[in-house]
């Protein structure tokens, strides 16, 4: 277990990697939600909600919070962490959402680096790094406990996605924070159940949300990569 440094930087670090204004380039993607607002999957604050809520608890975002945790787990073993993400990588269940995983993974490692040159992972060129990985890595060489960092990704992921729906939908500013806190307890469900999950738990059963993913591309319209 990684302890605090007892002067709060390590809850600042943390704090700024899972802003917005962190520079992943989160921005661009919805993670297929531009499908399911076109196709009428969601059309406000109800919908939403229940949409990400399944997510959390059988989905994607499930899948991501179980690789922060082992990746978390992994500390120093570069070959583990390297073995965890080609696996991260071959779950991906469309192009898409493997372009929106490795993209902003890698935005993140370089981002992060700026910190302390001991946040830069020395990996193989060859390695593509998913976001989740990504962030389990680094979120403990940077001080956070495991719970916090599986709690803290679940959470930027969360806000990606409401955020991409109140440009969306379009849902208000306020309609958008209300999803954010009704959206809470299941961000801490689906962290608690990964402390009992391994990698041969990764799986999916949110169908919908990737054949959302698939079908996104050949939208006559779109705002966002995915």
């Amino acid at each position: 277990m990684v302890e605090s440094n007892g002067n709060g930087q390590d809850f600042l670090r943390l704090l700024s990697w899972v802003s917005p204004a962190f520079p992943t380039g989160g921005f661009a993607y919805s993670h297929a939600l531009e499908w399911a607002v076109e196709t009428g999957d969601i059309t406000a604050l109800d919908s939403l909600v229940d949409w990400i809520g399944a997510l959390l608890a059988y989905g994607s975002l499930r899948v991501d919070m179980i690789f922060v945790r082992h990746a978390w787990l992994a500390g120093q073993d570069i070959r583990q962490l390297e073995d965890i993400a080609a696996y991260a990588c071959a779950c991906a269940s469309s192009r898409e959402r493997y372009e929106e995983t490795v993209y902003q993974g890698e935005a993140f490692l370089k981002a992060a680096s700026v910190w302390d040159d001991s946040l830069v992972l020395a990996r193989n060129p060859a390695t593509r790094w998913p976001l989740p990985v990504a962030q389990g890595a680094i979120f403990r060489r940077g001080g956070a406990h495991a719970q916090q960092a599986v709690q803290a990704a679940g959470h930027m992921a969360v806000a990606a996605l409401v955020s991409a729906a109140v440009r969306l939908v379009p849902l208000g500013q306020t309609d958008g924070l209300r999803a954010q806190a009704r959206l809470e307890k299941a961000i801490l469900e689906a962290a608690r159940q990964t402390e009992q999950c391994g990698l041969d738990d990764v799986g999916t059963a949110c169908f919908r949300s990737d054949l959302a993913a698939m079908h996104h591309e050949t939208q006559g319209t779109r705002l966002f990569r995915t």
